[in-house]
């Protein structure tokens, strides 16, 4: 347990990179494992032979003082995973990886709820930077690798297959209308936040994604 805790402690201060493989073992602290305490030492040991990467942000803020956002999820029989990185200054001011409260009935709708998450997010960072001189004049980009929750984005009237989506996780559509946030279709290759959904078989997509986040070489 104490193990997990202190797994928890380091990645939202600077390890973004284990994000994910720490909010699965945090869904196990209720029954703990073997195979749960073997993987919390495997990303012990990941920690440790990489204790030197942490995130770097640019000191020269020139085509880096626009916010910019990738949201994706991996969609579940059970309960689906929402994960999603701002990046402002070159690297990652915010990120999450954490378990979807519901369980979605497509693809669509889980993209769409973390789209929402992340919009959320993206609503406060705009005000903040605007009280610290970086006002974003423009709607900040999410990126979302799901074309039919990019269309639902934008698409203020109602169809057949996006009705059971609660209204409440349609806030990034309000947030688009508002002029706030533009969703644009990234193909999932690009998508730095699929790294922040699910285990990635790739290790070198994965290190490419986790580079861009932290910017590191």
């Amino acid at each position: 347990m104490s193990m997990i805790g202190a797994l928890i402690y380091a990645v939202p201060s600077c390890r973004a990179d284990v994000a994910q493989a720490v909010g699965v073992l945090a869904r196990a602290l209720t029954f703990p494992t073997d195979a749960m305490y073997l993987a919390a030492q495997r990303v012990l040991t990941y920690l440790a032979q990489t204790k030197s990467r942490g995130i770097t942000y640019d000191g020269d803020l020139e085509g880096g003082d626009v916010l910019e956002a990738y949201s994706d999820s991996d969609w579940s029989v059970q309960h689906s995973t929402t994960g999603w990185v701002v990046l402002f200054g070159g690297a990652v001011v915010a990120w999450r990886s954490r378990k979807q409260h519901s369980i979605s009935m497509s693809s669509t709708e889980a993209e769409i709820i973390a789209a929402s998450d992340c919009a959320l997010e993206l609503v406060y960072l705009r005000g903040l930077l605007s009280e610290m001189g970086f006002p974003q004049d423009k709607p900040t980009v999410l990126h979302v690798d799901n074309a039919g929750a990019v269309e639902l984005s934008r698409d203020l009237k109602s169809c057949q297959r996006s009705r059971h989506v609660e209204r409440r996780y349609l806030k990034v559509r309000e947030l688009a209308a508002a002029k706030m946030v533009e969703v644009r279709f990234v193909p999932t290759a690009d998508n730095i936040a699929d790294a922040f959904t699910k285990v990635m078989a790739d290790s070198k997509a994965f290190l490419r994604h986790i580079q861009r986040c932290m910017n590191f070489s």
